[in-house]
């Protein structure tokens, strides 16, 4: 089964990454492709780049911001293929961004895949920028627009086809996420998702776009556009020294 690992930061947690954590998640990283259960990984701009993408009425909406106003963020994200939630919980717990803020484990939709080899995601191409693709529910959203929403098929096909998107998944309902924090080397686990916020994270795709304004028409024409919201956030650098 695989599981998508979203690394969050907490502004009120104790402490900075130092060389230590660093340390710590690159003999992480090693141990986890070592282990084959490291499929891909990246971490994230910070949440003041995002774009957040609605479509209302045949309107495209554009935003600035995450997808919602919590104090927890996004801040990178893991594919891992375990044998049990409990197994990825375990391995979760070891990365050294639960030190930090809460990492949310939640298993890909129905035995969904992504066909990777392990390890880091590839650099995308000269002239282009890789994107993170959080697709989203949107409470203030007409309730029946979900129920009308075309099938996500012809929009992985057609952005598969013309190479733009990498991989991507459904995810489990948020009842299924576990949230993994450490704090005085205690490993806490608790049922849910990361925050409590009205809005939830519900699949996610990885793009590779020659920037900014191609993203965003990409996320425009998902189906979820209409009846939630997606969240486009570029990949950032693997360390900022």
């Amino acid at each position: 089964m695989q599981y998508l690992v979203l690394h969050t930061v907490d502004p009120d947690s104790p402490g900075t990454w130092g060389d230590e954590h660093w340390a710590t998640l690159t003999s992480w990283l090693d141990e986890t492709i070592r282990a084959g259960v490291n499929r891909a990984g990246y971490p994230l701009e910070s949440p003041a780049q995002a774009t957040t993408v609605r479509v209302r009425s045949g309107q495209l909406l554009v935003t600035d911001g995450p997808f919602a106003e919590t104090k927890e963020q996004i801040a990178g994200y893991d594919v891992l293929e375990c044998k049990s939630l409990d197994e990825a919980v375990s391995w979760t717990a070891k990365h050294p961004s639960s030190l930090f803020g809460p990492s949310e484990v939640r298993a890909l939709a129905d035995g969904s895949r992504v066909e990777l080899p392990p390890g880091p995601v590839p650099e995308p191409d000269a002239g282009k920028t890789r994107y993170m693709l959080l697709v989203c529910t949107d409470p203030a959203a007409d309730p029946g627009g979900l129920d009308r929403m075309e099938p996500v098929d012809s929009w992985v096909a057609d952005l598969d086809g013309r190479g733009v998107r990498l991989f991507g998944s459904e995810l489990a309902l948020p009842g299924t996420a576990r949230s993994v924090r450490v704090r005085d080397d205690q490993v806490i686990v608790t049922d849910g998702p990361f925050a409590e916020t009205k809005e939830q994270v519900v699949g996610f795709d990885v793009l590779d776009c020659a920037d900014l304004d191609e993203a965003i028409k990409a996320a425009a024409r998902h189906p979820m556009a209409r009846g939630g919201l997606l969240e486009v956030r570029p990949f950032g650098a693997l360390r900022k020294d």
